[in-house]
């Protein structure tokens, strides 16, 4: 059975032995699937599976490259020459590779904190919300050597994007004006409220609480609504 991963703030480290990383022995080799172990242990996995997850491991442990974006943030450091021959990357992507690579180990940067530590799930003195960092360490800990690392890198990368514009925009806008584009937005799509005035008011300032948290932008929520019907809200009195 799949064993359950720790947290996802234990990132650095081993999800087997809970030692963290270093650079001797316990040095991070990330999985296609998306997790991270130190290489002692994974040379130890009696099945040739992830113990979380039952992904196959196809690939030979010796092949994967360590993970220097986390091993940079437990005092590693990161070669200054690269290898000219990477396993499993072909000489038409190696230098696309090596790109994307120098960038997950820049951003991985963001996470290593002037103050040692994690309270309550965050970074001490980190400059990015605690979505900021769960989605930052799901791309750290993608192999772009594999196939489904990079796919799993890509959506990582999206999403990380996407959550940059959405804090950035919190960041201009008050809540009273991000609720006023809801409803606006809502009215645009031939969309109305049909209720006592008291619950279209609660529905206002529900929105107004949860916008600052739960705000993906306006598209992806009035995508859904069609131009042709009308959003009723029904009460009981």
């Amino acid at each position: 059975m799949p064993v359950q991963a720790p947290q996802w703030t234990d990132f650095l480290s081993c999800l087997i032995c809970y030692n963290e990383f270093e650079c001797s022995v316990r040095r991070p080799i990330s999985l296609g699937c998306g997790h991270t172990m130190c290489k002692s242990c994974l040379s130890k996995l009696q099945r040739k599976q992830c113990p979380f997850d039952q992904t196959v491991i196809n690939t030979d442990i010796n092949q994967l490259p360590e993970n220097y974006a986390l091993l940079q943030l437990v005092g590693g450091r990161i070669p200054e020459k690269p290898p000219s021959v990477v396993p499993l990357v072909s000489k038409e992507d190696y230098k696309h590779y090596l790109e994307a690579k120098t960038c997950v180990e820049e951003l991985a940067l963001y996470l290593k904190s002037p103050t040692p530590g994690i309270v309550n799930g965050l970074l001490q003195s980190s400059p990015l919300s605690r979505p900021m960092q769960r989605k930052l360490v799901t791309l750290i800990n993608c192999q772009l050597v594999e196939e489904e690392g990079r796919s799993r890198g890509m959506r990582a990368a999206r999403s990380l994007g996407e959550r940059s514009v959405t804090e950035l925009i919190l960041q201009h806008q008050n809540p009273q004006q991000l609720s006023a584009n809801l409803w606006a937005a809502v009215r645009a799509r031939g969309c109305q409220f049909l209720g006592p005035g008291t619950f279209q008011y609660s529905v206002h300032q529900m929105n107004i609480l949860i916008l600052p948290n739960y705000l993906n932008w306006l598209n992806p929520v009035t995508d859904k609504l069609s131009p042709t019907k009308e959003l009723i809200v029904m009460t009981k009195y």
